[in-house]
This record gives C-alpha cells, sequence and structure tokens, in this order.
C-alpha cells in the first residue's frame, strides 16, 4: 500500500495546517533570520535544533562547534583575541562566500548561522520541499558542494587540493569528510511539526559529523606496506612504505602542531613486547600528495623472534588538549622470524 498522501489528502491537511498556522502564528522563529554583524544577540545552535535535530547532534562533536573555546586556539591566540582569528573561529558569511567576525554567542564556534545565514535567509543546499518554511530558506547547491566553500577558513589546504586536482580528478572535501545520508531536512518535535515534516522529500545529503575521524568515504588514503631486507652490518630491518593517496599533504592545516608517527608493536605468545615510535611527517616537512615515505627501521633479537607485529600510521596532535591520536592505516605480519629464512 502507497504510503503517498492523496491529492484531496494533501489539500485537506494544507487547509488544516494553514488555519492552525495562521493562528500561532510563525512569529517565533522570526529571530532566527534577523541578524545584524555588528549587533551582539543572535539565535543560539540549541534552537535550530528544535527542527533540525540531527544536524545539531552532528556538529556538536565536531571541531567546528569548539573552535573558539578550544584551549588550544585560546593560548595561541591571546586576549584580546584579534579579529583575523575570529574570522574563520567565530565566523559569519561563510554563505556569501566571504566572513566576518561573529559578536554574539562566540563560544559556539562556527555554528548553524556561520555556514547557513544570508541576508535575512537561510541557505542551503536544497530548496524546500515542506508545506510551510518558519523561516525564509535560499538554495544554493553549487556552493554548498564546492570545495570553495570550505576554502573560506581551510585556505592552505585547499591550494594543496587545488594542485592534486590539476593533475588528477579528486574528490572534493565533502566527499572525503561528509558521510553522505538519506534524509529529510528537519525532523518534528510534536504532533504538528511531525505532521509538517512528513510532507518534505527525503534527499541525498551531507553530514554534519565533519571530523578528522571520518575518513570512512576515503579507504586507503593511506597506504602502508613492510618488507623484510638485512642492513650491511647484518642487522635485520623492516623497509616500512607510508604512501599518501589524499589530495593534501600528510598532516595537513595551517593552525597547530601535529606530526604522522608509524608505530611498531612487537607480541610473543599473546604479550606486548618491544614498541617502535618513528616520525614519518610533521607539520614543517609534510609528506605530499602522491609521495611515499620508505623508512628503515633495524630490528633487535628480540624483535624477530616475536609472533606478530602491528604497523599503525596515526596523525598525532602536539597541543594542550591532549587529543588522541587518529589512525590512518594499519596492517599485522604474522612471525617476523619467517620473513628472515
Amino acid at each position: 500500500m502507497s504510503c503517498v498522501p492523496s491529492p484531496l489528502q494533501r489539500s485537506f491537511v494544507t487547509a488544516l495546517l494553514f488555519g492552525v498556522l495562521l493562528l500561532v502564528s510563525c512569529a517565533p522563529f522570526g529571530y532566527l533570520t534577523r541578524i545584524h554583524p555588528q549587533d551582539h544577540e543572535g539565535p543560539q545552535a540549541i534552537q535550530c535544533a528544535a527542527c533540525h535535530q540531527d544536524q545539531y547532534r552532528e556538529w556538536q562533536g565536531t571541531a567546528h562547534a569548539r573552535a573558539f573555546v578550544s584551549k588550544t586556539f585560546q593560548e595561541a591566540a591571546g586576549s584580546p583575541v584579534d579579529d583575523e582569528c575570529l574570522q574563520c573561529h567565530s565566523p559569519l558569511g561563510v554563505s556569501e562566500r566571504k566572513t566576518e567576525v561573529r559578536r554574539f554567542h562566540q563560544e559556539e564556534g562556527v555554528t548553524c548561522v556561520s555556514c547557513h545565514y544570508s541576508q535575512g535567509k537561510m541557505v542551503g543546499p536544497h530548496a524546500p520541499s515542506a508545506l510551510f518554511t518558519p523561516h525564509p530558506i535560499k538554495e544554493d547547491a553549487a556552493w554548498y558542494r564546492s570545495p570553495d566553500f570550505c576554502a573560506t577558513c581551510h585556505q592552505e589546504t585547499f591550494a594543496q587540493w587545488q594542485k592534486t586536482a590539476g593533475r588528477q580528478e579528486v574528490r572534493s572535501c565533502q566527499g572525503c569528510h561528509q558521510e553522505e545520508v538519506q534524509r529529510r531536512a528537519t525532523r518534528g518535535t510534536n504532533f504538528l511539526s511531525e505532521l509538517l515534516v512528513s510532507f518534505e522529500k527525503i534527499l541525498p545529503t551531507r553530514s554534519h559529523e565533519i571530523t578528522l575521524e571520518k575518513m570512512a568515504n576515503f579507504p586507503g588514503g593511506v597506504s602502508l606496506s613492510a618488507r623484510a631486507l638485512t642492513l650491511e652490518a647484518g642487522t635485520p630491518a623492516l623497509a616500512v612504505t607510508i604512501g599518501n593517496n589524499l589530495p593534501h599533504h600528510l598532516p595537513t592545516g595551517t593552525f597547530g602542531e601535529k606530526q604522522i608517527l608509524l608505530t611498531l608493536s612487537f607480541e610473543k605468545k599473546g604479550s606486548q613486547g618491544e614498541t617502535v615510535q618513528v616520525t614519518v611527517s610533521d607539520g614543517q616537512h609534510p609528506l605530499m600528495a602522491g609521495d611515499s615515505n620508505t623508512i628503515i627501521v633495524p630490528l633487535s633479537a628480540a624483535a624477530i623472534l616475536a609472533d606478530t607485529l602491528r604497523l599503525d600510521v596515526a596523525r598525532h596532535s602536539l597541543t594542550p588538549e591532549q587529543k588522541p591520536p587518529i589512525l590512518l592505516s594499519s596492517i599485522v605480519v604474522d612471525s617476523i622470524a619467517e620473513a628472515f629464512h
């Protein structure tokens, strides 16, 4: 049985909702699109969450949400924070292809209005499909799907991406860092709003959970392989090759110190043995897009007797916040001793 409402049903529901909305009015939503950059008042993300619950939940766990309150940023920016920094750490106007400082709710960092507010309207990649819209909406699909959108703040990484894109076809920022999801733009919180939302189209869109950990859309972005060899002095060693298949440097980004580390963990009879850690690249000496780095790691006599060896390549942030490393690639080698015979 089809779940699509008939034209008669739609007409009845439309008339009913129109009457209800006339009574309650949409005026309470007007504050969402009345923003002046010089003012110190404007909507908070939690107010947008009343209708956009999924997007709000996803955004909460991102570096965008912590862009201003981050201990790393606060210690580096000093006090008072320069406006040049705030244009990306508390911005307004990304949807207008430029940014200016947002003076209200700066603790929210890069928030909903940062990327979606423009001249009295909320802008996004899709046209409205609900029966009613509580605030003005504008569609700008090309902008929200373009790497230029991210380049508003991430200029250094964008420049690296441009060089790679000039040589070969590569994915956009959104293609790697934002998972594609199928859903309606809004989710109702009561009977009336659920009824309104039920008429919206389910469309392919992108998650707002934009984090470095979300690299599932680009398997093989960092490759890893190892082979046994013997050095001139008869010392056993491993030649470990790390390849950067991403369309930008590894690591990348303008702000904060980070490095890519290779960790070799040896196990014998299920017990953790020797661990060796080597720097692959850092901000001053990154691994360029499309390049690889082969590292020779001498092995001790105990190491080659290990049952298994796990090799991990991870991004480490050298920040006051002690962020956990982000695993980029990993392989397991069984019986190290056999590799040398």
